[in-house]
This record gives structure tokens, sequence and C-alpha cells, in this order.
């Protein structure tokens, strides 16, 4: 079972919102956020860029579930304190030979297919709600040359 998780920024505001990408009341990526965060064995994996993508977007007010107010930032906080919990701050993935192959359309994310491919053989998935990112992986060769584990936030869920 997969105990390392990174989560792409939408997931985590999805969970912040409590809504689905397609903006309706859904607490499964709240779900999920909750069960890596609480349960032992289990590290979200971020790089300074991911991580700064995190705080830029879990700033903004329009992300904000109205009663819980900032709830997610709030909670990777304390987590930054829990050992174990959050791997990766203070450094930021390399480029890897291949990442001029992502496919045009999921070029803007290549800090998080980089960060996934640093993580490859550690047993870590890369949730994202991006299906033509996770597409694209696909179809590029990138997924299984390094043995990505790319997940939906509701596969994930699943396995966890």
């Amino acid at each position: 079972m997969t105990e390392r998780y990174i989560l792409d920024e939408n997931v985590v505001i999805f969970a912040q919102r409590g809504l689905n990408e397609y903006d309706e009341p859904n607490l499964n990526y709240r779900n999920l956020f909750h069960r890596i965060a609480d349960e032992d064995g289990r590290t979200l994996v971020v790089d300074d860029v991911l991580w700064g993508k995190y705080d830029d977007q879990l700033y903004n007010p329009a992300h904000f579930e109205t009663e819980r107010g900032p709830f997610v930032r709030i909670r990777l906080w304390e987590l930054m304190r829990r050992v174990g919990k959050i791997d990766g701050l203070g450094h930021t993935a390399p480029a890897f030979p291949e990442e001029n192959d992502i496919p045009a359309g999921s070029q803007d994310d290549t800090f998080i297919v980089r960060l996934a491919v640093e993580e490859s053989g550690k047993g870590t998935a890369l949730v994202t709600t991006d299906r033509p990112r996770r597409d694209d992986l696909a179809a590029c060769s990138i997924q299984a040359r390094y043995g990505l584990d790319v997940l939906s936030p509701e596969d994930a869920l699943a396995v966890l």
C-alpha cells in the first residue's frame, strides 16, 4: 500500500472548499487529505515549488469554506510539527531528461512531474484531479519509464 502522497494543488483547494472539480459539494478530497494527515505512517510529499503553490492558493480567500475558514492551511502547518508527516521542504525537485516529452498541455505542471519522478521507487503516488495530465503521462511513456503511480483522488481514497 502506498504511504507517500504528492497532492496536486487542486486537490488541496477542493479539500479546502469541500467541493469536487465540478464545484459540486463533495467531501472526497477533504476525506483524502484527512486520511493522509491523520493516519500514522502516511506522508505528504512536497518540494518548495509545490509548497509555494499550496501557499498561494490556500491564502486566497476565494478558497475558504465559509464556516471552516482556512482549515487546510492550518492543518498543513500543524503537520509540519509532526515528524514524518511532510517530506521534501527545503529543496526543489530537479529536471529529468525526458521532461520535454511531456505534451504541451501539461508542460505548465512540469514541477509536479519532476517531484513524482524524483520520488519514483519510493512508493509515492501522485494524486491529481487533472485527467489530461494523467493521460499525457501515460501517453508519453514517462509514467511507465519511471514506474509512476498516478491516481485520481477517488482512486487514492479507494486504496487508503
